[in-house]
């Protein structure tokens, strides 16, 4: 649970126009690398990458709190020919974990499964107080959302039910 080995995830949005695509092609996903035109018309189901940040305002509504559109994170896009991503469907209804504070140090990543109670942050207080954060809830923990350019420092943690988080198989396209 700690974030020294990091290394950043990947978003695809289903429907959304991107640099490179995830398509289902029968029962597997592949990705495709570069912009494609014909990706909207030859797949009725694909997903555009975004920039990770962005996953916020496009399909998660921090009101209710819900999914609104279908999510593939990678938690570690490698160069490998395949790689495990993770399938969120849209109505899903997530536990967010706001993170706050000045030089936030978070201990999870994509992918772990959470349980109420457990440390998953640190915080410095504006008195320069080291303030420990805990899990309000259990789950599988699917996107950790980094805002650096707010002061203090935020992350928002989602988290869903491990059984509304499916395992799939991306191949990369030849």
């Amino acid at each position: 649970m700690s974030r020294n080995k990091y290394s950043f995830p990947e978003v695809f949005i289903r429907d959304e126009f991107g640099d490179k695509y995830i398509v289902r092609r029968d029962n597997e996903y592949v990705l495709i690398e570069g912009k494609n035109e014909d990706i909207t018309t030859s797949y009725s189901e694909f997903y555009g990458h975004i920039m990770y940040e962005d996953v916020v305002a496009k399909a998660i509504d921090l009101v209710k709190p819900l999914i609104t559109r279908d999510i593939i994170v990678i938690p570690q896009y490698t160069s490998e020919e395949y790689m495990n991503g993770l399938l969120i469907k849209n109505n899903t209804k997530p536990c967010l974990i706001e993170v706050k504070g000045f030089s936030p140090m978070i201990f999870i990543n994509e992918d772990e499964i959470i349980d109420y109670g457990d440390k998953i942050a640190y915080i410095v207080t504006g008195k320069k107080e080291v303030r420990t954060v805990k899990s309000p809830c259990k789950g599988r923990v699917v996107l950790v959302v980094n805002f650096p350019w707010e002061k203090p420092e935020r992350y928002l943690i989602v988290v869903v039910r491990p059984d509304e988080a499916r395992r799939i198989r991306i191949r990369k396209s030849s």
